[in-house]
């Protein structure tokens, strides 16, 4: 079964004041009823996961009953929390609250107060954090950590696994500071690092026992969420531009697609056979959401097409029998494109473990695949696991 998956904005209120913080501000909530209308709308056009964030979520009037009701119709409920108002409370909605939720990512930067506190985050932030794990540790919730990482927490990393290890943590995932709108965009100067950094610190960390995963989501990735504002209004963010889709509570004037806000894979095509090149455009012809940009011959024009068109996928020849072979291709692409280096599959016998391994370590966790049979049920088969990659990576 398919992950259709949204991040509801249900309030911009907040009672914190995150200097990397790209969220909307100043948004009027819908009532109650009529959140329940979105939220039957949203299952109508097929949601099955949704994560109730902000703003701060938990200060929205009755969530306890938007969970339950969410869970009655068979919906996957997340929230996304700074902590605070349940670390202070001890009351029968935020009981309500932890007990009917599927899981609960806390948001924690470092174990550090003064780099916290730099952050704009509460007084004592490490401490509202230990109080929500304790509070969780024997409910059966998942627990899930996001931390942003930014100048000011690259360097903590390492000690903040150590902290998080003392818990059961269901998922740690690394965001990197993205200065898209509002206070990211004032802090883009003190606060930003570059992808090379942040993958070198996130590779060097030690495995930690009591961590059943570790997982950093790229920015391109991050902005394939479909997200819903306070006013029901439905956006998807590409490049640091927003689009707006419609709004939930008119969903049949809605443009609501689940795998991106394209509906067609861009795709090229390299092969220095005019014949193979024409039997494996036929092949993708005949798949359902594939669109060919670009068909090459050679390494040079190969590389220049996908800097021009920035394909998702490249079904290309690893070996064109000259100096330059796939890997050279991706490595000149990663430095023009950073993130946005597509996903290649490479048409070849074999390709040396050392070179498939670093095409791999630029690529990401996106798919890099050898295809040594050129049949329709192979590439078929490709492209169903990267439209799978795709929505788990909402």
């Amino acid at each position: 079964m398919s992950k259709n998956k949204v991040c509801w904005k249900i309030t911009t209120k907040c009672n914190q004041r995150c200097k990397y913080c790209f969220g909307f501000v100043n948004i009027k909530e819908l009532s109650f009823d009529e959140n329940i209308k979105v939220l039957n709308n949203l299952i109508e056009k097929g949601l099955t996961h949704l994560t109730f964030t902000g703003g701060e979520a938990i200060l929205y009037p009755r969530l306890n009953e938007m969970i339950k009701y969410a869970n009655s119709k068979g919906i996957y409920t997340k929230l996304v929390t700074n902590g605070i108002y349940i670390a202070q409370n001890d009351n029968e909605y935020i009981e309500d609250v932890l007990n009917n939720l599927k899981e609960i990512n806390l948001s924690i930067d470092s174990i550090s107060n003064e780099v916290n506190l730099s952050l704009g985050k509460e007084n004592n932030h490490l401490d509202i954090i230990k109080k929500v794990l304790e509070k969780t540790k024997d409910k059966s919730i998942k627990v899930g950590i996001n931390t942003v990482i930014s100048k000011k927490s690259i360097d903590g990393l390492e000690e903040l696994g150590e902290f998080l290890n003392n818990y059961k943590i269901y998922k740690w995932k690394f965001l990197k500071f993205m200065p898209i709108r509002e206070k990211s965009l004032i802090n883009k100067e003190s606060l930003e690092v570059t992808e090379k950094e942040l993958i070198k610190k996130v590779n060097g960390l030690k495995t930690f026992e009591n961590i059943q995963e570790v997982q950093y989501k790229k920015q391109e990735e991050f902005e394939r969420s479909i997200v819903v504002l306070p006013n029901a209004e439905i956006i998807r963010t590409d490049k640091g531009i927003d689009y707006t889709l419609g709004n939930a509570l008119n969903i049949e004037t809605t443009n609501l697609k689940w795998n991106g806000i394209k509906e067609k894979i861009k795709t090229l095509i390299a092969y220095n056979n005019k014949e193979m090149q024409n039997k494996i455009t036929n092949i993708l012809n005949g798949i359902n959401g594939i669109e060919i940009v670009a068909t090459t011959s050679n390494p040079e024009e190969t590389y220049n097409k996908i800097v021009e068109f920035k394909p998702e996928m490249v079904f290309s020849q690893y070996d064109f029998g000259t100096e330059t072979n796939g890997l050279d291709i991706i490595r000149q692409t990663k430095k023009v494109l950073n993130e946005n280096v597509p996903a290649f599959n490479f048409i070849a016998t074999d390709i040396p473990k050392e070179e498939y391994m670093e095409a791999k370590s630029i690529i990401g966790d996106k798919m890099n695949t050898i295809i040594r049979e050129q049949t329709e049920i192979r590439y078929n088969g490709i492209i169903e696991d990267y439209k799978k990659y795709l929505n788990e990576n909402l």
